[in-house]
């Protein structure tokens, strides 16, 4: 049996993301610089590969952790929107994140729902691989230039889902408005738990530094300077066993 306080927000979500995949501009077929997949694009600065089950979008690194007075940045996301919290994001990107999910729904991408702090549930949906491709035009995965602050070496090991934000209601001139969450927040590919994810890290942090200590920081030794152009690379997987607790 299906739980309607999870399925009617659900329906209501997918139903705007794909009104959004319907009004995208015309696909056209694009090839960035040493590209090996056949890239179509669905708006500026977004693309994806549909055999390949890819999408890939276009960023900046966010944040600068080389400077010697704030050699330590720690990091709540891996992607945001732009006046957001790129102080704690390794890229920012100036494409929607609803943008974002409809590209993945357009590639069959299966979404699921964020966390929720407060009743204790993880996030849900396709498990994902997160990459970055600088000039060198090699895929390395985004955790890569996550380092832990307490050893410097252990990297995040857990999965990052699909976990598709949410809807949420506003009022706008005494009218409720529903928007895509994290339109607003910003927040779209999450290392702590906002609960308005596009993209979610499995384990449940709170962003409350007073609640959870923050872990996580950019790894000097491979984050590129500030401002340094990056593709993010969006691939589904296909379903694999939760490793044992």
């Amino acid at each position: 049996m299906h739980d309607s306080r999870t399925t009617a927000p659900r329906v209501a979500r997918n139903a705007l993301l794909l009104a959004i995949t319907a009004v995208l501009p015309a696909c056209s077929t694009v090839q960035p610089p040493h590209a090996p997949q056949d890239w179509t694009a669905l708006a500026p600065g977004l693309r994806i590969d549909r055999a390949a089950r890819v999408v890939e979008f276009d960023a900046t690194v966010a944040m600068d952790c080389h400077h010697p007075d704030t050699p330590d940045v720690y990091l709540e996301l891996i992607a945001c929107a732009p006046d957001t919290r790129e102080h704690e994001s390794l890229v920012v990107t100036t494409v929607p994140p609803s943008m974002i999910h409809a590209a993945l729904l357009t590639i069959d991408a299966e979404p699921g729902a964020p966390a929720s702090l407060r009743n204790g549930t993880p996030p849900t949906g396709e498990a994902v691989r997160v990459e970055f491709i600088t000039d060198r035009d090699r895929p390395i995965d985004a955790t890569d230039w996550i380092i832990d602050a307490p050893t410097r070496s252990r990297r995040p090991e857990h999965r990052f889902v699909f976990a598709g934000s949410r809807i949420a209601t506003r009022t706008v001139n005494g009218e409720p408005r529903e928007y895509y969450d994290a339109d607003g927040t910003g927040v779209i590919i999450g290392l702590a738990t906002f609960g308005s994810e596009l993209i979610a890290y499995e384990p449940l942090i709170n962003p409350d530094a007073t609640i959870d200590e923050p872990v996580w920081i950019a790894d000097p030794d491979s984050v590129p300077a500030i401002g340094r152009k990056v593709r993010v690379r969006i691939t589904p997987l296909k379903a694999e066993p939760r490793p044992a607790p």
